[in-house]
């Protein structure tokens, strides 16, 4: 479904899905694109769980701020240890 734009602006992983552009132009037009292609898909969407225009989000291990990627040092820990 969303195959041909991972890792161009999108990000899946189980049932978390992040986009990622450089514009808020270029933001919205992909959230009105991917939200249209979940609908058709008749995938549930639960928007009180969504997070729109943020600067900084947890995903999966990560911590994704404007322009940086860094580990979520609190996750791995029990696999470290």
């Amino acid at each position: 479904m969303l195959e041909e734009y991972l890792d161009k602006f999108v990000m899946v992983y189980l049932n978390n899905i992040i986009i990622y552009l450089i514009t808020k132009e270029e933001y919205r037009e992909y959230i009105k694109w991917v939200l249209k292609r979940l609908q058709e898909e008749q995938m549930l969407v639960v928007i009180k769980k969504c997070k729109f225009f943020t600067r900084k989000t947890d995903f999966i291990k990560f911590i994704i701020k404007l322009g940086q990627l860094s580990i979520d040092l609190k996750k791995i820990k029990a696999i470290v240890n």
